[in-house]
């Protein structure tokens, strides 16, 4: 018998449904990759601080690189991976996602998770979970002050809204055009 999930509303547009995050895909989080263990080039590495500072709601290759010995122990990122981080300064900011679409062999560091096997339209998933409705989840479980931390359980207990994937692509298209319009705003 299917679990009866509890929604803010269920007056959804036709084929639109909600869903926790971890029935979307599956979360793996990242290991190892210490700041001293990159290096100038070798195999592409995301440690959670360039969620930050460094990655939008999508990167095609990586600021950061570590050595082949240092990535065959850390979890590699496949091309339309979500990327989120675990660990973070304030619980507005924790799980911040962006999507890996590139082609390269990339690898993450500690303090990360990624879903993968989602099967949705990563763009729209990556903006997804940057928004409103997702980081007020988000930041309501996630514990801490100083550091802030939010585990793969909770991430994966999240209700998100799941449209069809022309949709999907849809709504990426109309966000991408917002984007570029308010990207060539003047100062």
């Amino acid at each position: 018998m299917a679990h009866k999930i509890d929604v803010p509303h269920d007056d959804l547009p036709a084929n639109w449904k909600w869903s926790r995050l971890s029935q979307l895909g599956i979360l793996i989080r990242g290991s190892g990759i210490k700041k001293n263990e990159t290096t100038a080039e070798g195999i592409g590495c995301v440690r959670y601080g360039e969620l930050y500072t460094t990655y939008d709601y999508f990167f095609t290759s990586t600021k950061s690189f570590t050595t082949r010995k240092v990535a065959e122990k850390s979890k590699e990122i496949a091309t339309s991976d979500i990327l989120m981080t675990l660990t973070g300064e304030n619980k507005e900011d924790i799980g911040k996602a962006t999507v890996y679409l590139g082609e390269e062999k990339i690898v993450m560091g500690g303090d990360l998770t990624k879903l993968t096997g989602h099967n949705m339209n990563p763009v729209f998933l990556s903006l997804l979970l940057n928004s409103p409705q997702i980081i007020s989840q988000k930041s309501s479980v996630a514990t801490g002050n100083i550091i802030v931390h939010i585990s793969n359980d909770k991430l994966g207990k999240m209700l998100v809204l799941v449209p069809p994937l022309p949709e999907q692509a849809k709504i990426v298209t109309q966000v991408e055009g917002l984007n570029l319009q308010i990207s060539q705003l003047p100062e």
